[in-house]
This record gives structure tokens, sequence and C-alpha cells, in this order.
């Protein structure tokens, strides 16, 4: 077992969320309609950090434990009332929203850095 819940990472690499992860607009509805920021974007600035940090060991393995507890978490089991399975919902989404964001600011943090590097070629 690779993380807290059995089978997860090799079924959900980051690699593979990073590349499905939705655009800012779409992780908004995922909030919806809990009262937040209506800015989830974190600025460039910060997605080049979560970009480089994600580049290294010790900080792939932050984002992979990150993962871990949120986009790769399992939903949760809950009984048969339809409130309980409500609020389990709207928990297990909650978690989730918070991964993806992460994942989709590495995933524009690797965009911006590119263009970047392609701008300072000769």
């Amino acid at each position: 077992m690779s993380g807290p819940f059995a089978f997860s990472r090799p079924m959900l690499a980051v690699d593979q969320l990073l590349s499905s992860t939705p655009d800012w607009s779409g992780l908004s509805q995922a909030m919806f309609p809990a009262k937040v920021a209506d800015n989830f974007d974190p600025g460039d600035d910060m997605k080049l950090v979560l970009y480089h940090f994600y580049g290294n060991a010790e900080g792939r393995r932050i984002i992979e434990w990150l993962a871990d507890l949120t986009v790769r978490a399992p939903f949760p089991h809950v009984g048969s009332m339809k409130e309980s399975a409500a609020l389990a919902a709207a928990k297990h989404e909650a978690r989730t929203a918070v991964g993806y964001a992460l994942l989709r600011a590495i995933a524009e943090g690797e965009e911006l850095w590119k263009q970047q590097t392609r701008s300072q070629d000769p």
C-alpha cells in the first residue's frame, strides 16, 4: 500500500490527474453553493512555485500525500438515510475540490514555465 488507501495511487496517478483537472470556473462550481472567495486562482507566482515544488522528490511526495487525502480519497460509507448521504457527498466534494485546485495550479504552473523557457530561447 502506497498511502492511507489501498490501491489508490496505481489507479489515479497524479500525472493523469494533472491532465484532467477542471479549470478554475469548474472548480468554482465544485465549491458552489458554499460561500467562499470568488477567485480560486492563486496567481502565476504561486503556480510556478507549486510546479517546481512538484518537480522535486520531496515536493512530489507531499503532493502525492495531499492527493491521497483529497482527490484519491474514497467516498465515505454512509447509512441509508438521504440526509447522511447528502452530507457525506458535500464533505467529499469539498475535499476533492481542494485537491483539484492544487493540481490545476501545478498544471498551469507547468504551462507558465514552458512559456517562459520558450520565450528565453534564442
